[in-house]
Order: C-alpha cells, then structure tokens, then sequence
C-alpha cells in the first residue's frame, strides 16, 4: 500500500487504537488524529511506542479538518455504552449525525476524491437475529411503536442511506458485530471485559442460561479491509467484516475456564440488558465484502484467546 494521508475521527476509542496500532507498526502513511481529548491519545501512542512517531499528528478537536489534505478519512467516533454514556441513546443520533456530516461536507467541499470510510455496525439490519444476516435480511421496524432498542439500528440505517444517496462520493460502510482488542477498556460493561474482571478479582462470573453467538473480529483483519478499500478506492458500499468463524458463549466460559481457571455459575433468573437490543444470533452470512478480495485470517475464539492474553498480562 502507497504511502497516504488518514485522517482518524474518534481517535481515543477502543476500535480506532487498533487500527492507529496497525498503522504505525507499518510505516506507511501519514496519520492524523482528531479527537476532543488529545491527552488521551498521547498516552496510548506513547504506550505503543514511548513517543510520537515522524508523520503521527494529533489534533485537538475537529477545527483543523477543513485546511488540511487527506486521501482517507475513517470515522471511529462511537456513542459509548450505557454503563459509562446515560445519554447513549440520544447519542446515537446527534453524535452520529454530527461527525458522519462533518466527514460528508469535508469530501463534497473540498476533496472529492477522498475516501470517507465509516465504521458501522451489525444492527443495521435491525432487531430479527434469530439467525446470522445474509444478503436478503429484512430490517422491519414497527414505526408505531419504536423502542429503545431500535434506536441504534435506526440511526445506523438512516446513515447507510444517507451515503448510498450520495453515490457520487466514495464512502464505505464496514458493519462490524463485535470487536475485541488488547486495548479495550475493562470498565466497558461487555461480556468479556465482565469475564475478564471476574479472572483478575478472583470473583466467579455469573451469566443466564441462554446461549448467544457472537463474531469477533481481529483487528489485523479489521485493518486488512480498511486496506483492501483503500486500495480499491473508487467504492460506495456496505460490507458485512466478519471473522472467519464466530463462537458460542459456552465456548468462551470454557475456554476462559480452561486457560486462567475462571470459576463460572448459571443464573437463570439473570437476565443481560443491551442498549442495543437483545441479539442471540449475531453474526453474519453475507460474503459481500469477497467482491474486493477481503477474507479474514482469524477466527472469533482466536481473536479471543490472542489479545485476552495480551490483556491479561498488561493487568497483572
């Protein structure tokens, strides 16, 4: 890959720290890094490289944007989750709105050629994941009767739409279903930053009985699509980034078990909320993203056992 200027939005998340990881261990490309609080992102640079590489910026805010040059914009910029964010559900419109319009004015204003790559998610296809999505799923939404658990999905959905009308710009939508890193903030509230707390308090995990399949995904096979677009360029689409096979909850209690000695109970009357929604199913059938070459190395469980040990070794 030809050396570029990206530009990252939301540069302090979880998933944006992979992805700034990967690009600085390749060398390629100048990176700029926008975000409303550089102290943070300083930090973890420093933390991955004891200082701020050649052709590494970091903004404060978002002001800058319009009198610079960029090829790629990647838009990393995320509502939060419900323990750390208690407006996350208005979030997931205005804070989604936003940015996603800085991006779009950023490219029909100034760099047409520019390729906006925005980070979205599984719950486009809506609330129905009693099986994985594929190519001919139906988001059907009762608009008389909208809840809380549609909101996500909705504001997802109405920004998908919004770029395929502006099918004269270069914009990608990559729908990621979960995403686990070494980077991740234990403090997040997710199933597996609840296990891993569970492992480093010596404390047994409690759980419902219902099993869920989950996919997550690597972030070097995260970082290989954002290439595989870049290199592609000229693209208005959605693609569905999957591993290369998702895994069950049991199959990560046991492996948890198994690996650090974690101590689990079944609480049926436990019952997991989700901002989101309840999901059982969610991954996806979809191969869409074949058509540019993508194809994942990592399967979930290896995703899993890769970067929880690195977690692991960082806390202790």
């Amino acid at each position: 890959m030809k050396k570029h200027k990206i530009t990252l939005f939301g540069s302090s998340s979880h998933i944006a720290k992979g992805l700034i990881w990967n690009f600085l261990r390749h060398g390629i490309t100048e990176l700029h890094l926008y975000t409303r609080n550089p102290g943070k992102v300083q930090d973890f640079i420093e933390s991955i490289s004891r200082s701020t590489p050649n052709g590494c910026f970091i903004h404060k805010g978002y002001r800058n944007l319009k009198f610079s040059s960029n090829d790629i914009i990647i838009n990393c910029v995320g509502a939060g989750t419900l323990r750390k964010n208690p407006n996350v559900y208005t979030d997931y419109f205005t804070v989604t709105e936003e940015y996603d319009n800085l991006a779009i004015e950023y490219l029909r204003n100034c760099h047409s050629d520019a390729l906006y790559t925005s980070l979205s998610s599984g719950a486009v296809y809506g609330r129905d994941f009693s099986a994985p999505a594929t190519d001919k799923s139906i988001n059907s939404i009762n608009v008389n009767h909208i809840s809380s658990d549609d909101y996500y999905s909705i504001a997802r959905l109405n920004s998908e739409a919004k770029h395929r009308a502006f099918s004269e710009l270069n914009i990608v939508d990559l729908r990621i279903f979960s995403y686990f890193s070494r980077f991740i903030d234990l403090s997040e509230g997710y199933f597996i930053t609840d296990m891993l707390n569970s492992i480093l308090k010596g404390k047994t995990f409690e759980t419902s009985g219902v099993n869920i399949i989950r996919d997550y995904l690597h972030p070097k096979d995260l970082f290989s699509m954002i290439k595989r677009c870049i290199n592609a360029r000229k693209l208005n689409a959605a693609f569905d980034v999957v591993s290369a096979k998702p895994v069950d909850k049991f199959e990560i209690m046991d492996y948890f078990s198994s690996a650090y000695g974690l101590k689990y109970k079944i609480c049926k009357s436990m019952n997991h909320i989700s901002p989101t929604g309840s999901k059982r199913i969610y991954c996806s059938n979809n191969k869409n993203a074949l058509k540019i070459g993508y194809k994942p190395k990592y399967n979930s469980l290896e995703t899993i056992a890769m970067e929880v040990n690195r977690v692991l070794q960082d806390s202790r």
